[in-house]
């Protein structure tokens, strides 16, 4: 844990007890605060140890603070009234930020994006443990700041840094900040794409002059927050050489932070990095590493080593020619289309729930690599009236199913790509994403172990 001192005989209110929630509490108590915690979840205010205590029924302007966890929207109720009282209303971030100066001698690097954070949050964290570098890894990953282990003196904070948690952030100076990409997403949290893009470009307004920002110039809204900044930018592009910056065109990574550009590794043989989307995470990853002082030539064999994250373009087990790929985080169509490009014969399984009447023509550049769609769940018909006349499908119903008839035909075939990509929500079928993936690898492991299954993933 890492302890909060900052408001010492002090009160603070907590409101959210998931993970972070619990986490904060727990660092301030540490810190010497007195905590009132509360959740609208009569389940959660149950916490062994935490001082419970109603704050629809407190006085808050006799708090120091009050902590939200980043699920809260801000116009809710309580931290609104927070605010009227003149009672700050921060999040978990902001309380690591007032407890870095008794830290030993630290960097932090904080990644952000729509899409992509996760993956390239574990990569940085991965490249630097493989250049021994005291390493934490934390934030919107799943792994609450406040619960990480103070590093010693040279260490690197690695945080994935949602819009949620940037809005409930003032003064978080990160010495490398990264911004991925930006397409429009929870509008009904900030109102609008202006305003989500505002709370991304937040990140790099809380940098320092002597600071450095990793953006990617591959779309307009990136390059204008890029161009808005005083603080030098090393620009990152899947799309051309970058003067200055770090580039992937092709799977081959370009290097040129120190002046002409050079190629200098060869991304393809990765197997946890395919796709042009995660040659952007790479590129990014090549950047911040390469200011931290980690040498070229390390930074691009950790590549080869990294496992991947689950759920998010995993390959999970192989047989006779027959690859299984899980990507069941790709719940939206862009990320099911750039899971489309990463590989050619492609036995795809898609479908959910969809969120309203969607334009599925997004996935038409993708579909001249799948020779059969499995459909699952109750889009499926929506799924096959626009795959109709455009490729092969059927309606699977359930992933058992389509696991089983995918990994047939493909094997049938010489061989391909049994890929999970559903474009669409799991809720019809599945707690989430994580669940429906997991039952992914399950059929998969049993389909493979039919074909006679090689280990080695």
């Amino acid at each position: 844990m890492i302890p909060v001192n900052a408001y010492q005989n002090q009160t603070v209110g907590v409101f959210g007890l998931g993970r972070s929630g619990i986490a904060a509490a727990e660092a301030l108590a540490a810190g010497g605060a007195e905590v009132l915690a509360w959740d609208d979840n009569p389940e959660k205010t149950a916490s062994d140890g935490l001082s419970i205590q109603d704050l629809y029924r407190t006085d808050l302007s006799k708090l120091s603070t009050l902590v939200v966890a980043p699920g809260v929207p801000l116009d809710h109720p309580l931290p609104a009234r927070a605010k009227r009282s003149g009672c700050a209303v921060v999040g978990d971030i902001e309380l690591f930020q007032l407890a870095r100066e008794e830290l030993p001698a630290h960097q932090l690097v904080a990644v952000t994006g729509t899409n992509g954070k996760s993956t390239t949050t574990a990569l940085l964290g991965h490249v630097l443990a493989m250049a021994q570098r005291p390493v934490a890894v934390g934030g919107n990953i799943g792994i609450p700041v406040l619960n990480l282990q103070p590093l010693p003196a040279g260490g690197i904070y690695v945080f994935e840094m949602s819009s949620f948690q940037l809005d409930l952030t003032s003064t978080l100076d990160a010495d490398v900040a990264i911004l991925l990409n930006l397409t429009a997403d929870h509008l009904d949290r900030h109102g609008s794409l202006q305003a989500y893009v505002g709370a991304k470009a937040h990140l790099f307004e809380m940098q320092r002059e002597d600071q450095i920002a990793v953006i990617s110039v591959d779309d307009d809204k990136c390059r204008a927050v890029a161009a808005a900044l005083r603080q030098t930018v090393v620009p990152i592009s899947v799309r051309e050489i970058t003067e200055s910056g770090v580039s992937v065109l092709d799977g081959e990574l370009w290097d040129g932070m120190e002046g002409t550009p050079k190629a200098v590794a060869d991304l393809l043989p990765c197997r946890a990095l395919r796709g042009s989307h995660n040659w952007q995470n790479a590129a990014a990853v090549f950047a911040a590493a390469r200011l931290l002082g980690v040498p070229a030539d390390t930074i691009t064999k950790a590549f080869e080593s990294f496992p991947g994250l689950p759920h998010r373009l995993q390959p999970v087990i192989e047989a006779a020619g027959v690859l299984f790929v899980n990507d069941s985080k790709a719940s939206n169509l862009d990320a099911a289309s750039k899971a489309l490009a990463a590989y050619d014969e492609i036995f795809w399984i898609a479908g959910g729930r969809l969120k309203g009447v969607l334009e599925l023509n997004g996935l038409a550049p993708g579909l001249e690599h799948v020779r059969k769609a499995y459909l699952i769940g109750e889009s499926a018909e929506i799924f096959g009236s626009y795959l109709t006349r455009k490729v092969p499908w059927e309606n699977s119903q359930t992933i058992e199913n389509a696991v089983e008839t995918a990994a047939r035909d493909a094997a049938a075939s010489g061989g391909g790509v049994v890929l999970l990509a559903p474009a669409a929500a799991s809720f019809d079928q599945f707690e989430n994403f994580e669940r429906r993936g997991e039952a992914f690898v399950e059929a998969a492991r049993t389909a493979a172990k039919a074909l006679g299954a090689k280990e080695g993933f």
